[in-house]
């Protein structure tokens, strides 16, 4: 269990070295090197790594306690220039106590190297041939508690809905009058994407940029289509057809998502299932003359977390769907092969962004 307490940048350098040398296949070996000259004296930590053969290869890691994704590219900055101009053959690499999956995901963009101490790790080296690649935590053992750290519950849901759906520049207050959304929820959400490299501002002030598919990942971290609201299964003996003509002449409030409206956008293969977001799933359920069915179920009703998911429907085909920003969401924390279909609703956002931003 790890201690309550952030490791100092002592400790995440004989972390390192830990994980390293059970991380390295059988054969290889590690040994931390001493600087040799005041440039690369500059460099937290150097660590040469022996292949069986006796080829070497050197680790040049710069070491932070606490990084924040929007500081990740100025670290990596640092790392690439330190490392060319004191060790040009070195593989660049930051180590921290815990990198967000965001850090990781911009690491990856400059193609530096990364090692936490939760066992997130991928290094990758051509001389000798090096390749580590392992999955640690994905959650902050060492959370900053003063800081809003998820984005669960109605309040951020609904506010980082309104970021993603509005177009820069917008300030907090009028991004809540125009979204019905509280503005302390708008600000609280605000500055957790900042620190996650989200978002770019004023210093606490007017939003200029806005990473929107970063933000839909973020989202889907912490939101799951069933878990994050009240979900029931049904049969409807005739098959998706008659589901949809029923839904289509239904005098109730409904929202399509997930297969069942994706294929609207981006028909790559039709749904199995139709699932629909209603306001009451018992009521819904009877209008449309469903049977309750746990095994062969092809209609999922979900009564949802906020009724933001009713906000800025989309009409595709006749039929009602929730927005694309909400549609990516509950794809890619679907079942079966739903994350992959929000993959293709993210390439469709890109490419009609103005029909869904405003």
């Amino acid at each position: 269990m790890a201690s309550k307490r952030l490791p100092s940048e002592t400790r995440i350098a004989r972390g390192v070295e830990q994980i390293l040398v059970e991380r390295l296949p059988s054969g290889w070996s590690i040994r931390p090197r001493t600087s040799a000259s005041a440039a690369d004296s500059r460099i937290d930590l150097l660590i040469e790594i022996t292949s069986p053969s006796g080829e070497r290869a050197v680790l040049a890691i710069e070491i932070k306690r606490l990084l924040e994704p929007r500081l990740v590219p100025e670290a990596a900055e640092q790392i690439s220039m330190l490392t060319t101009e004191a060790l040009p053959a070195a593989v660049p690499v930051i180590a921290a106590a815990y990198l967000s999956p965001r850090s990781r995901e911009i690491l990856d963009d400059f193609r530096i190297g990364y090692i936490d101490t939760t066992g997130n790790v991928r290094i990758e080296g051509s001389s000798p041939g090096l390749f580590i690649s392992t999955v640690g935590a994905d959650r902050d053992p060492w959370p900053q508690k003063s800081d809003l750290q998820s984005l669960r519950g109605r309040g951020a849901a609904r506010a980082v809905r309104a970021i993603i759906d509005s177009a820069p520049p917008f300030g907090v207050r009028e991004l809540a009058k125009s979204t019905g959304t509280s503005a302390a929820s708008v600000s609280r959400v605000l500055e957790l994407l900042e620190r996650e490299g989200v978002v770019t501002r004023e210093p606490r002030g007017l939003v200029l940029a806005v990473d929107w598919q970063a933000a839909i990942r973020r989202w889907a971290t912490d939101y799951d289509q069933v878990g994050s609201n009240m979900a029931a299964t049904f049969l409807e003996p005739r098959g998706l057809p008659a589901i949809e003509k029923k839904v289509r002449d239904a005098k109730f409030s409904y929202a399509a998502t997930g297969a069942f409206a994706a294929q609207r956008f981006d028909p790559i293969a039709p749904a199995r299932t139709a699932t629909l977001y209603v306001v009451d799933v018992t009521k819904a359920a009877n209008r449309l003359g469903l049977r309750e069915a746990e095994a062969g179920a092809n209609v999922v009703l979900l009564e949802p977390f906020d009724p933001v998911v009713f906000d800025r429907t989309i009409s595709r085909d006749g039929l009602r769907c929730v927005a694309p920003s909400q549609l990516a969401v509950d794809l890619l924390t679907g079942p079966g092969r739903e994350p992959s279909q929000g993959e293709e609703i993210l390439r469709w956002m890109r490419e009609n962004e103005d029909a869904w931003r405003s």
